[in-house]
């Protein structure tokens, strides 16, 4: 064995070394980009929460009786509070994304409001519409919640 036989196998075997770690380093890399794309995820999903749970807050100041008006209280204006809490959810919230389901709640609960909000101008307040708004936001709460928890291992 010469030096030149040496020096090539020596090459030969720090190529495969650096081959080696230039694979392992690949592996970490999509590791932390699929880590981030699940932090992204929770990020949004707690900012809807704490949307959802604003809009909750809203939804218990809706009036349920025309009969007993409340002053000082425009059902419009918490309307379209509402509305716009409701809006940066589903905008947030793919159609085919993992987190559709929570999607379809809100879609779901917009329409309940809009049927409230029809009904308040014409025939008077339907209690159910308020009722079902609320069972519609906490289960959306709800979900979006344990969504977290699962991503963050805690479920």
């Amino acid at each position: 064995m010469n030096i030149d036989s040496i020096i090539g196998i020596g090459g030969a075997v720090i190529t495969s070394i650096g081959t080696s770690i230039t694979i392992w380093q690949v592996k970490q890399a999509n590791r932390y980009r699929e880590q981030i794309k699940i932090d992204i995820r929770k990020i949004w999903l707690s900012g809807i929460t704490e949307r959802l749970k604003r809009a909750q807050d809203e939804i218990r100041r809706l009036p349920v009786s025309i009969t007993k008006p409340t002053r000082g209280l425009k059902p419009e204006v918490i309307i379209q509070n509402i509305k716009s809490h409701f809006d940066f959810c589903i905008s947030t919230l793919s159609n085919n994304g993992p987190d559709a389901d929570v999607r379809n709640l809100l879609s779901q609960a917009q329409m309940r409001l809009n049927q409230y909000e029809t009904s308040l101008g014409l025939t008077g307040v339907n209690i159910n519409d308020v009722h079902n708004l609320q069972q519609l936001i906490q289960d959306a709460i709800s979900a979006s919640n344990n969504r977290v928890y699962t991503l963050e291992g805690k479920a």
